[in-house]
């Protein structure tokens, strides 16, 4: 009987209260099997991988915009629901590539199919001058113009952080002839960029190589001038004006002096596509990655149009285009935001909502975040985890490292307290084929999507803000954005 009492008494110690009256009716609409309509749609065949831009892509706005329709919110986009984003498609001629270094008789020479470049002018040199720089990380003097300008680079520079891909466009912007450098070749078809400033200059080529051979080349080079030389011919881009588009709806707030303040809800709806190689299916469908955070989006958004109350903030239902290929739909909402930064109290942004199987194991019962003690969000979803029965957890080494890779460092970057909620961090089949929509845990997926509408409308009708915890000294930057977003109100 002792033991029944004590942990009876550990039972309502965890529960942490219980939900309140409009909660239960909040999380009534979300169901299990309306959660598997919205994934299995989404990551269909016939979406063909949503890549980024692409028919599926568009196929999937319309379906996301049909669904803010459904439920009567508002749209909140220049076209109706669709944020539209003017962008060029850069395709690169690969026809007459020929990249080659000589250092006295020691020679590296490009391969077509290890190659990524990008190129914005056609170049071509014959027996260039070579200097090396590195930059071992984002703290590391950029090179004098005078080292660079007009001469061929081989960068060494670390990573594909968003910091080390500005301090590699700095290089760029020095006027080199070229610059080569190793990396991750991750695709070899058309790349995507802002639309540029008519009569713009534009930057010099970018060849990223995957060979090894380069690296060992490159090691026994000197620092600065090099007795290196480069021979290249590169063919110039060919651009093609395209627009893309974020899907935004909106449901107005019921208080009069907290509606003018806002909470976005976000996923992207873009995948990687078709794969160009292998045997069978190639469509990598994107079901968990991220058809489950734009379900979860979709349900949130449906579970908070059917209360009769209206929480007291205004809500904001978001889904992304380009995210896989470098946040670009977030990045350009942030850049042009449709409700004002300095008002935007919080970003939810979801991803990998569906599978529990973690490839460090199970995750059922649980939900975890980026960032998660970066703000005091993960404080709130913390206690709502705790009447909804679902264990909100910090990854020691995961929940810092994903911060960046996800459309929560957009709005971030703008001082918004931001964090990406997940259920698995990495899981078998992430970008490939076999991520499919009957892989995904349903029945744990309505528990966490409840567990996350209680979240928003404890942040929704409670009239303090979330805030950076500013005694983490990882969010300095942040908190330095928000000062400044907010410096004169």
């Amino acid at each position: 009987m002792r033991y029944l009492l004590s942990t009876l008494l550990t039972v309502v110690l965890l529960s942490g209260g219980e939900l309140s009256a409009p909660e239960k009716s909040l999380l009534t609409p979300i169901a299990a099997d309306t959660i598997k309509g919205h994934v299995s749609f989404l990551a269909s065949d016939a979406m063909e991988g949503r890549d980024t831009p692409s028919r599926g892509l568009e196929i999937a706005g319309e379906y996301i915009a049909s669904q803010f329709r459904r439920f009567g919110l508002e749209p909140a986009g220049d076209e109706g629901y669709f944020q539209n984003a003017p962008y060029i498609q850069v395709t690169q001629p690969m026809d007459q590539f020929q990249v080659t270094l000589d250092a006295g008789g020691k020679v590296w020479k490009a391969v077509p199919a290890s190659v990524m470049l990008t190129s914005a002018t056609a170049v071509s040199l014959a027996g260039a001058d070579v200097v090396k720089v590195s930059l071992p990380d984002e703290n590391a003097p950029l090179p004098a113009r005078e080292l660079v300008e007009g001469k061929a680079v081989i960068l060494v520079a670390p990573g594909r952080t968003r910091a080390m891909m500005t301090r590699r466009d700095a290089v760029l912007a020095l006027g080199p002839s070229v610059v080569v450098m190793a990396g991750f070749v991750f695709s070899s078809g058309p790349r995507l960029m802002e639309s540029r400033v008519e009569g713009a200059p534009r930057r010099a080529p970018l060849v990223v190589t995957s060979d090894p051979d380069f690296a060992k080349f490159v090691t026994d080079l000197p620092e600065g001038a090099t007795p290196a030389k480069l021979t290249a011919k590169l063919q110039a881009a060919v651009d093609q004006p395209i627009k893309l588009k974020n899907v935004i709806a909106k449901l107005p707030g019921s208080d009069p002096k907290l509606a003018d303040s806002y909470i976005l809800l976000t996923a992207h709806y873009d995948h990687v596509g078709v794969s160009s190689r292998g045997e069978g299916d190639r469509i990598n469908n994107g079901a968990n990655d991220d058809a489950s955070g734009v379900a979860t989006v979709l349900s949130l958004a449906e579970a908070f149009a059917r209360l009769p109350q209206r929480p007291k903030r205004t809500i904001v239902f978001m889904t992304y285009f380009g995210e896989e290929k470098g946040l670009f739909g977030s990045r350009y909402y942030a850049s042009h935001p449709v409700f004002p930064l300095a008002k935007t109290i919080a970003n939810l942004n979801f991803e990998h909502m569906g599978r529990t199987d973690d490839n460090e194991g199970p995750r059922v019962g649980k939900i975890t975040a980026s960032g998660f003690d970066y703000t005091t969000l993960g404080d709130v979803l913390t206690e709502a985890g705790l009447v909804t029965g679902v264990e909100a957890w910090k990854h020691e080494k995961n929940s810092d490292l994903f911060f960046a890779r996800s459309d929560n460092q957009a709005l971030a970057d703008a001082g918004v307290p931001a964090l990406t909620v997940a259920v698995a961090w990495i899981f078998p089949d992430y970008h490939r084929p076999g991520d499919e929509w009957a892989k995904l845990d349903y029945a744990n997926m309505e528990k966490v999507l409840r567990t996350c509408a209680v979240t928003v409308s404890r942040i929704a009708n409670d009239e303090k803000a979330p805030a950076w915890v500013e005694s983490n000294p990882k969010v300095d930057k942040y908190v330095k954005a928000w000062k400044a977003l907010h410096a004169g109100h």
